[in-house]
This record gives structure tokens, sequence and C-alpha cells, in this order.
């Protein structure tokens, strides 16, 4: 079965330091083998940057935006709880940041 996918859109503004410091933090939890991280240009959700999204075969797609760099760590947290779902098993929302403030 393939990784699932986190998409980090970099066309939102600090999207790039977001990207970074979650591939930085993915490498250090050596969970390169659980999901893939990916840079897109946009996730249509541009009024509430950084948005990012969770991805794979068999699970729901999550959407989330109002990602800052201080969640990086919650957003490789989230990554690795869902490519540990079974199929057609669903994420716990308070496993998931953003969306806040």
């Amino acid at each position: 079965m393939s990784r699932p996918v986190l998409s980090i859109c970099t066309k939102c503004d600090d999207g790039d330091d977001l990207y970074d410091a979650v591939k930085a933090r993915r490498k250090e939890l050596d969970a390169k083998d659980l999901f893939k991280v990916e840079s897109v240009r946009c996730l249509k959700c541009c009024r509430e940057a950084i948005a990012i999204e969770y991805s794979g075969g068999k699970r729901s797609t999550y959407t989330r935006v109002n990602i800052k760099k201080k969640h990086a760590n919650d957003v490789v947290d989230a990554a690795i709880a869902y490519a540990k779902l079974a199929p057609g098993e669903e994420l716990r929302e308070r496993k998931l940041p953003g969306d806040e403030d």
C-alpha cells in the first residue's frame, strides 16, 4: 500500500518555512517510510493560510488551515497517526492541528 501524503501549500506566506520544518521533524523522527510530504502551489484555502492536507488510499482526506511553523511538530504527529489508520478508520478531530486563532 502506498504511503499517505501530507501536502503543504508553499504558495501561502511562510509555507516554505512550514514545509522545511515538517521535513526536518519527519527526518528527526525517522518517519519517512510512514508518509510523504509534498509541496503544492495551492489548496484553495488562501484566506486562511497556511493550508495543509492529509490524503491517502482508503482514508478520509483532511484539510486544515491557519497552520503556522510553530505547529510543525503537531502536523507531523497527526501525519504519523493518519498513516497508522486502518482502512475506513477516521482520525480524531483533536489530533488535527490548525483552524485556530
